[in-house]
């Protein structure tokens, strides 16, 4: 007798780890570096100058001079978490920095197929980074005030400088290749649970994807040594609570409600995503579905502009499109939302859950950079958050190095797994690896 062997989609996940792990292929040379495509002219390729950061450039598209408009309290709000002023502070992270820049260098290098002119502007780009580096550490306020965030965007900046437009583009293309074909049984698998217990999968899904990140000398290292899938795995498998900053049951009770008492949904979610691949597939997809499932209208924010393995909005359109062939949830809610064009009439083989037709949309945020100043955000993403209740910021540039201290006239989630040693000890008093998963209600403006 027969007897078909069910495998999970982790396990299948697992056996494409081989992909991910490989050696970065080399690009065919003379591509734009935006993966065929160049920046929209209607979205403005230009880059404007920004007294309020470095003033060596800057990564904010024209014209996005709005502030975010769900900020408590603007004029007190400062993005960067961490201080530079201190020496030892300044000096760490530019360690950190020129130790990760010869893995930068190969990636940017073989984005542009690795041609002799790709290296030739590799190793410009090299000095000139260093140089800045080097400039800064002699007078910390030669271009402005000074924080982490800034040293990140100087460094996108940098790159495009020397005609690297996406110098990870074929990882993410590869990472997200992966992770959509496991999507369908991940889902499945969701589907079987009640709801308190597929939330909580939920954010533990967020929180473990959340290690796939090319801008982490911890994570690249796991890369190299093949080892980050089997990390992964372990970390979805054995999530312990509480993490080390652990909201959770009160984002569970705002969620769920308490007592048989069921809250009302939320209008409208910001989800303001981090890397491409298993981060934003199966991390921070599921649980956008989860909210459109409750009749929340959500909204993906991602990049203008391609920053280290961080997806662009340019890109989530057929990352969802791609989701959406095997969920009713999220076909409905991207028709809905304009991103599928023409609507998929065949019979779905996935879920095939009832929801209302709320929208799911994608936004960019204005910037190309792995951090989030949200002083300057784009006119589009300003627009999309009047009606918003909820923000959820994930990862950490955009929940740890930036705004982890911000406050917000709605209520915030703000995930992340801490993958630097010394930020853990400073931030939460953890360790590397730790999770964050703090959520803020309304913050009174009166």
């Amino acid at each position: 007798m027969w007897v078909q062997v069910q495998i999970s989609w982790m396990e299948k996940f697992v056996l494409k780890g081989t992909e991910i792990t490989a050696p970065v292929p080399m690009a065919p040379p003379g591509t734009t570096g935006l993966g065929g495509f160049e920046v929209p002219s209607s979205k403005g390729g230009t880059l404007r100058s920004d007294a309020s950061a470095l003033n060596v450039g800057v990564l904010h598209l024209v014209p996005t001079l709005e502030v975010f408009p769900l900020l408590a309290n603007p004029k007190m709000y400062e993005p960067n978490t961490i201080d530079l002023s201190d020496h030892s502070e300044l000096e760490y992270w530019f360690t950190v920095l020129s130790e990760h820049l010869p893995d930068l260098v190969d990636k940017a290098v073989a984005s542009e197929g690795g041609t002799d002119d790709a290296k030739r502007r590799g190793d410009a780009f090299a000095r000139a980074f260093s140089a800045h580096l080097a400039r800064l550490m002699e007078e910390p306020a030669a271009y402005g005030k000074l924080g982490l965030a800034n040293l990140l965007e100087l460094r996108e900046e940098c790159l495009r400088e020397f005609q690297f437009l996406d110098a990870y583009r074929s990882i993410k293309q590869r990472e997200n290749e992966a992770s959509l074909a496991v999507l369908p049984d991940l889902l499945l698998e969701l589907d079987r649970m009640d709801e308190e217990a597929r939330l909580l999968t939920l954010i533990e899904g967020v929180l473990a994807a959340n290690i796939f990140d090319w801008g982490s000398r911890a994570c690249v290292d796991l890369y190299h040594k093949g080892t980050i899938i089997e990390i992964y795995r372990m970390s979805r498998d054995k999530m312990q609570r509480p993490w080390r900053v652990d909201d959770f049951d009160l984002f569970k009770e705002r969620m769920l409600g308490s007592e048989g008492k069921k809250p009302q949904p939320h209008k409208r979610a910001l989800l303001f995503v981090d890397n491409s691949g298993a981060d934003v597939v199966l991390g921070m997809l599921p649980l956008a579905r989860e909210l459109l499932r409750c009749g929340t209208e959500v909204v993906l924010v991602a990049n203008s502009l391609p920053a280290l393995n961080d997806v662009t909005a340019m890109e989530l359109p057929d990352i969802v499109a791609e989701a959406a062939k095997h969920c009713d949830i999220l076909r409905r809610a991207a028709e809905a939302g304009g991103l599928l064009v023409d609507a998929m009439t065949n019979a779905l083989g996935g879920c095939k859950v009832n929801c209302s037709s709320v929208p799911l949309m994608v936004v960019e945020n204005g910037c190309g950079s792995p951090c989030i100043d949200l002083r300057q955000v784009s006119s589009e993403l300003a627009a999309a958050a009047k009606n918003a209740d909820l923000i959820i910021l994930e990862g950490m540039g955009r929940a740890l190095h930036t705004n982890f201290n911000a406050q917000f006239k709605c209520e915030a989630l703000k995930l992340a797994m801490v993958k630097n040693q010394r930020l853990a000890e400073k931030l939460i008093k953890g360790k590397i690896y730790d999770c964050v998963c703090r959520y803020e209600r309304t913050t009174s403006t009166s």
